[in-house]
Formats: structure tokens, C-alpha cells, sequence
């Protein structure tokens, strides 16, 4: 009897010792409190670690005893914690940066060497640091211009909405915010961003190798997180610029359970304005703000909700002097309006697998309004988007990972609504029907590591898209384009009735072969569908441009990518470089008949041509993260071309030969710099030069009853004059050796110092004398912005 009670009591005692506990926390920087995203937690005894993920987070198992935990990344120094492990704990650990490194200057937040480790090409992770080194239009920092220094993107303009990547359209980049789709993501038509830097965590931009989690656009894809809101006390963070002031307050709600931050921007364009007195900018109208909010919430080590929303409002009018000379009407504001929203719940069951799982609406509002009494009126558009989706991550260990899930996304869009403002008004009542649709997904990505040298990433996405009523779908009349005129049948379909449905698997391809511990090799292949479509007959995307679904008529675009790049660092891994080539096929691309209307056609298929394209071309990127001296260097060389070729001679663009897109700029190149003089005072630099735009030239002109008129023989066959701009700026840091308390920075701009005028577009205007004898026609260039513009910033935080 006696050996078995003695028994029984080693045996509790052995399994009493034996039994784990969860030790988890977040790793976080001391100056802003941000997550610190793959830092290393280490058992000094036993050797155990865990890499924090995206959002700083580690969990350890261990047994019941007193173990010292080692907590380190390259670029802040370790700290040391002894512990006593009798229960499950929450420890979060604060690291202070190595300011002699001047992390602050590098563009990836990764590690050293993650450029070569990571899978897909074309890839680039945005330090919101960086950015803020850079200089600035008038004081704005702006995470889209950002990118406009990364190889394979750029712009048709400035002042132009949008950007352009690798021959895609400004509407095939999906730009996410917490999962929230932003369908306008500019202030001030295109000079702006509606992203406030200061309330961003980090910025993925894939413009190749496209995890098969995103889908939805051809070209690349955005993806904006918020920062966290996990304030351990009261803080405020600000600044005060040229245009626009913005403030974040931050505050716990339960300490170590819940916290908060509001972050706002408000601009005074109009009060800037009126103090400068210019008689022709006195009634003009450019007025924007934000609010971006989040709220999160952790009941437990395991689980963390998250609420997160945005708003922004913009009023846009020129004055009537400013455009006295061209044809515009004077009278035109213009009002959008962007709000999202996203509820989101990570569970993480053990160290090996979790889920999240976020709920996310978009809506954008847009109107234009003209206030003369013969012709008001009044013309709102709207699209509305709801969405939810899941995603599992399995980490098999360090050799497999795999995430999987599924996502539901519902539209509707409101194509245009006219209304007349007066009794007076010459417009008549015009609503166009609404479109829905509903987009599903299921998707799979296995990262598998098969060799020290090689590994291999394999993922697909399965879409199924439908066009649901209510609506008219019209029938045309066969052999003949189609138009208004040509219809001879329609079908009613009411609401929530399938009108058309396309599906497809998009495969996902990456590999990396590391030829040596400084050169990788990477080869990827992605397939991307689209399903909606911006419907612009401008240059550059307006506020009140048209979206439209994949219909009966409108098929969904689809772009094939490969790209191959060669990675290889230097210096350990304080300089890197790569070479990127890619080879894209486009089907569907959308373009539009000559002549053509898109505002309030009640028939958009009579006025839309879809054709095939193909874009190709070389990345070289070279960048310097360590030293006084940082920044990088990006060259690209890229052509696009469309080919539209219907069955009749109104249904072809360019008489059915391959044409350029008014974007393709063949020849882009960029040199950032931030020289760091003392750690108070640094300097950055921004040079940028492009081939030109293509833009349709006149190849003569006629006369037609007393009137010249240009005559134009082939689309986008030129290209405006190379664009040319040089920036500079100085950051003076006030309290460069505080991490707590109140500091501050002063950032001084100057922004296109050579005050050269770039060309935004070139247009023609004909002139007589004797007409019957001889005419000639002048040549004119509209720079949007043609001098140096000075700004200065004030930053604060406490």
C-alpha cells in the first residue's frame, strides 16, 4: 500500500512538473509603442525561440520553472527577463532602437537579408520612417507618391488620381485599408493621399508574385495596415504644415485590455487663399479632412478584436477668373466622400495555427453640382461594398507554411443620378439603374522549403463572379456595332436574379534558388481576374468617373504575369540590388470608341471596346540601409501596348493595330538620398525623370466650312516631353536624445527646385489670317505645377 500511494505521488508530481504554460506578449518599440515584427524571443536555457509576427506577437511553452528570455532584433538592443513560470502569463517586452544604425532611413522593415529569403519578386515593404524623411508638396506626406519611387510605377501627371503599375490602369491596383477596398485614394484631385502617415503601421506593395489571399485587379495590389492601438498611456502626435494640420490622440480604455486612437487631418486651402489676396483664386474651393479611428480589444493571450474606421471628405471649385480662358465651366464643384469600416477577430488556438477572421464595408459617394440657374443641376454617383473573409495560417515549422480560406465580396453601384437644382434649370430628372453583383473566393498558399537552397511557393484562388439584377439586358442587332439605334430585344431580370456569371482559377507560382548566401535567384507566375471596371474618358481618373461590373457585354479582364529577378547583397546585407524582367498578357482590356459618351449612358456596352495588350519590361533597384548616407536608386524600362480589333471599323481603335495607353512611359528613373549630418540635422533628396506620356498628335488639318479642325490618324502614336524634377528637404529633430516626453521636428521642403515646367498635356489651337490662303496652328503645354514650391512642417509628440 505504502508503494503505491508513493507511486501515485511521483507520478502527480512528475505530470504536476511536466505541465505547460503559455507565456505570450508583444514586442514593441519604446519611442511610438509600434509592433516590432520578427524579433527574436529566446529561452536561454533550453535554446527555444519564437519570431514575432506582423503584429509583434510571441507565444511560449514552457515548463513549470525559472527560465531567463532573451528578446532581440538587428536593429534594437536585447533585453534579458528572468521568469517564474507557475501559470500562464502576459509579458510584453519594449526594445529601444540602435539610433547609431539610423534604422529610421530604411525602406523595408524587414530583416537584413529578407529581400533574398522572401518568395515572390516584386515585392517592397514601405517604412512609414522613410517616408517621413522624404520631401513633400507642401508639407503632405504621402504614401502614394512613395511608390512612385519604387521601379515600375508611375503616374500620367501631376495632380492626376491614381498611379500606374507595370502597363495596368489606375483601376486595376486594389488598395486595401485594414482589408477595406479605397475606391478614390486622392485629396485635392490627385495631389494627395487620404492616408495619414501617422496613424499607419506598415505598407506591403505587390507588384508581382500576388499571394493568392488578394485577387480582384490585374495589376498590383496595396495593402495598408493601421497601427495598433495598444497605448499603455495617454499620448497626442501631430503636425502643423503649409495646407493642412493633423493631430492622433491615443489613450488605454482598460490597461492591457483595451485601447484607443482618433487620428485627424484637417487642410485651410481656402483660408491660405484669401490671405494671399490673388483676385483669381477668390472663389476657389480645395477643402479636405480625415478621421481614421481604432479601437482593440484583447480578452485574453489568444484573442484580440479590432475595430477600425475611416472617413474623407473633399470640395473641389475653381475659381471663375482661373478659367476664364479655357472651356470649363466655371460653376462646377466637385464632392466625394470615402468611409470605411472593419470589424476584425484574430484567435491564435496554439503556436502552430490561427485565424482571422474581418468583417469590411467601403462606400464612396461623389457628386458634381453647377450652380448657374439655366443649367443647374446636381449628379451624384455611388458604389457600395460589403465584405467578409477569413484566413487560417499553418505553420508545419520552419520547411511548410499554409494559410487558406475564403472571402465573399457584395457591390453596388450607382452609375449616376441627374437632378436640376432650379425651376429654371435646363436639365431634365435622368437615375440610371443600380448594378450588384456578388464576388466568392476560396484560396491556398503552401510555402515549402525543399532544400537549404531552394523553396517553393504554390497557391490558387478560385473566383466565382455574378451579375445580379435588377435590370435590363439589351439584345443587339448582329453583324452591326452596337448602338442605341441597333437594339431589338431586352430581358427583364429582377432583383437578385443572375444576369451573367464568369469563374476561373487563378494560379500562383513562386520559387527561390539561393545560389550562394548573398545571390538568389526568384522566379514567379501569377494569374489575376477583374471583375469592375473605372470608366474614365479624361486623361486622369476625375472624382465623378464612372465604375461599372462585368456584365453580359463587359467581360472580366485578366492579366498573366512571369517575372524573374536576381537578388544579391553586399556588405553584410547593408546594400542591396536586384534585376527584375517581366512578361504580362492582358485580356478584356477596356478602351472606348472615338467620340464615344460615358456620363449618363444609359447603354455603356455601345460605347466600350475590349481587346487583348501585353506589357513588358526591366526593374533594376539598388539600395544603401546603413551609413550616414542611405537610399536607393530604381530604374525601369517598360512598354505597354493594346490591341482592339472588332469585327467592324467603328468596333477598332487604331484601325486594329497595336497602340500604347495614354500611361506608357517607356523610361523612368529615381535617386533618393538622406544624408544623416549630425542626429539632429539630416538631409533628403529626390531626383525623378520619365519618358514622356503618349498622347494623340493631330497629323494635319482641315477645313470644313470655314472651320479648322485637327485631323487625327492614329491613337497615343506620341509622347508629350520628358518630365524632369529635383526635390530637397531638411529634418531638424529638437530633442533627438528623449524617448519620452515632449519631442518635435521641423521638416523644410522644397519641392521641384529647378522650377521646371513639366508638361501634363499638350493640346493644339488653330489660328487665320486670310483664311482662304493660309492658317497655322499653335502649339501649347499645360504644366500643372511650374515653379519651386517651399514648405515647412512642424512635428510633435508626447
Amino acid at each position: 500500500m505504502r508503494k503505491a500511494i508513493l507511486l501515485l505521488f511521483f507520478s502527480v508530481s512528475f505530470t504536476f512538473a511536466q505541465q505547460k504554460f503559455i507565456i505570450s506578449g508583444v514586442v514593441r518599440q519604446s519611442d511610438n509603442q509600434k509592433p516590432i515584427a520578427g524579433a527574436s524571443v529566446l529561452i536561454a536555457e533550453n535554446g527555444m525561440g519564437f519570431i514575432t509576427d506582423s503584429t509583434g506577437t510571441f507565444e511560449l511553452k514552457l515548463n513549470r520553472g525559472s527560465f531567463l528570455i532573451e528578446v532581440s532584433h538587428q536593429s534594437f538592443f536585447k533585453k534579458y527577463l528572468r521568469v517564474d513560470v507557475k501559470q500562464n502569463q502576459e509579458i510584453n517586452f519594449i526594445l529601444d532602437e540602435k539610433v547609431n544604425e539610423l534604422e529610421e532611413v530604411k525602406i523595408s522593415a524587414n530583416s537584413s537579408d529578407q529581400n533574398m529569403k522572401r518568395l515572390e519578386t516584386g515585392v517592397t515593404n514601405i517604412s512609414i520612417k522613410a517616408v517621413k524623411k522624404l520631401p513633400t508638396l507642401l508639407g503632405e506626406l504621402d504614401i502614394i507618391k512613395s511608390l512612385f519611387t519604387l521601379p515600375g510605377v508611375t503616374s500620367v501627371g501631376e495632380g492626376s488620381s491614381g498611379f500606374n503599375v507595370r502597363g495596368g490602369n489606375v483601376d486595376q491596383n486594389l488598395i486595401l485599408l485594414d482589408d477595406a477596398p479605397i475606391f478614390n485614394s486622392s485629396h485635392l484631385m490627385g495631389f494627395f493621399s487620404v492616408f495619414n502617415p501617422d496613424a499607419l503601421r506598415d505598407v506591403n506593395f505587390y507588384r508581382g508574385g500576388i499571394p493568392a489571399q488578394y485577387g480582384g485587379r490585374t495589376a498590383s495590389v496595396l495593402n495598408i495596415n493601421l497601427k495598433d492601438a495598444n497605448a499603455q498611456k495617454l499620448t497626442a502626435m501631430g503636425g502643423v504644415g503649409t495646407i493642412s494640420s493633423r493631430l492622433v490622440l491615443e489613450a488605454p480604455i482598460f490597461k492591457d485590455k483595451a485601447s484607443v486612437y482618433v487620428a485627424g487631418r484637417l487642410s485651410y486651402v481656402d483660408q491660405m487663399a484669401r490671405l494671399i489676396n490673388v483676385k483669381q483664386l477668390k472663389d476657389t474651393k480645395a477643402n479636405f479632412y480625415d478621421i481614421t479611428a481604432k479601437m482593440e480589444f484583447r480578452p485574453s493571450a489568444k484573442d484580440r478584436i479590432s475595430l477600425t474606421a475611416f472617413t474623407g471628405h473633399d470640395v473641389f471649385k475653381l475659381g471663375r477668373d482661373t478659367l476664364s480662358s479655357i472651356d470649363v465651366n466655371s460653376s462646377a464643384q466637385f464632392n466625394w466622400q470615402s468611409s470605411t469600416a472593419t470589424v476584425a477577430w484574430s484567435h491564435f488556438f496554439n503556436n502552430k495555427f490561427s485565424l482571422k477572421t474581418s468583417a469590411s464595408m467601403s462606400q464612396y459617394d461623389a457628386s458634381v453640382s453647377n450652380s448657374d440657374s439655366a443649367t443647374a443641376f446636381n449628379l451624384k454617383y455611388g458604389i457600395d461594398y460589403r465584405s467578409i473573409k477569413s484566413i487560417f495560417n499553418l505553420n508545419l515549422g520552419q520547411k511548410n507554411k499554409i494559410d487558406f480560406g475564403y472571402q465573399i465580396n457584395y457591390y453596388q453601384i450607382q452609375p449616376g443620378e441627374l437632378t436640376p437644382t432650379t425651376q429654371y434649370s435646363n436639365k431634365n430628372y435622368l437615375k440610371l439603374p443600380s448594378e450588384q453583383a456578388l464576388e466568392s473566393a476560396v484560396f491556398i498558399n503552401d510555402e515549402i522549403q525543399l532544400t537549404p537552397k531552394l523553396s517553393v511557393g504554390v497557391g490558387v484562388r478560385y473566383a466565382l463572379f455574378s451579375n445580379i439584377g435588377e435590370g435590363y439586358v439589351y439584345e443587339y442587332e448582329a453583324g452591326v456595332p452596337r448602338e442605341k439605334n441597333t437594339k431589338i430585344d431586352s430581358t427583364f431580370y429582377s432583383r437578385g436574379q443572375t444576369t451573367k456569371r464568369y469563374s476561373g482559377f487563378e494560379p500562383r507560382l513562386g520559387l527561390n534558388l539561393a545560389l550562394n548566401d548573398n545571390t538568389t535567384v526568384k522566379l514567379s507566375y501569377n494569374r489575376m481576374q477583374q471583375f469592375i471596371q473605372l470608366l474614365s474618358g479624361t486623361t486622369a481618373a476625375l472624382p465623378t468617373d464612372r465604375w461599372k461590373l462585368s456584365d453580359t457585354y463587359v467581360k472580366p479582364q485578366i492579366a498573366d504575369q512571369i517575372s524573374l529577378g536576381i537578388y544579391k547583397n553586399f556588405k553584410d546585407n547593408t546594400i542591396e540590388s536586384s534585376v527584375e524582367v517581366f512578361y504580362k498578357t492582358l485580356k478584356n482590356v477596356v478602351d472606348f470608341k472615338d467620340g464615344s459618351t460615358l456620363l449618363l449612358n444609359e447603354y455603356p456596352e455601345t460605347a466600350i471596346l475590349q481587346g487583348t495588350g501585353l506589357a513588358y519590361g526591366a526593374e533594376l533597384y539598388l539600395k544603401k540601409t546603413l551609413g550616414v548616407l542611405t537610399g536607393w536608386l530604381s530604374y525601369t524600362y517598360s512598354q505597354t501596348r493594346f490591341l482592339i480589333d472588332g469585327p467592324t471599323l467603328d468596333e477598332k481603335i487604331n484601325n486594329g493595330r497595336y497602340f500604347q495607353p495614354i500611361y506608357n512611359r517607356p523610361h523612368i528613373f529615381n535617386a533618393i538620398a538622406t544624408y544623416q549630418l549630425t542626429r539632429r540635422v539630416s538631409f533628403s533628396s529626390n531626383f525623378t525623370y520619365s519618358s514622356g506620356r503618349a498622347i494623340t498628335y493631330p497629323a494635319s488639318k482641315v477645313i470644313i466650312s470655314n472651320q479648322i479642325l485637327p485631323y487625327y490618324n492614329s491613337r497615343n502614336d506620341g509622347q508629350i516631353p520628358d518630365y524632369v524634377r529635383f526635390d530637397f528637404s531638411m529634418n531638424v529633430e529638437t530633442h533627438p536624445f528623449r524617448t519620452e516626453g515632449y519631442r518635435s521636428f521641423w521638416n523644410l521642403s522644397f519641392y521641384n527646385v529647378f522650377g521646371r515646367r513639366n508638361a501634363y498635356s499638350v493640346f493644339f489651337r488653330a489660328r487665320t489670317q486670310y483664311q482662304q490662303f493660309s492658317s497655322f496652328v499653335r502649339i501649347y503645354k499645360l504644366s500643372i505645377i511650374g515653379s519651386i514650391i517651399p514648405s515647412l512642417t512642424y512635428n510633435f509628440r508626447f
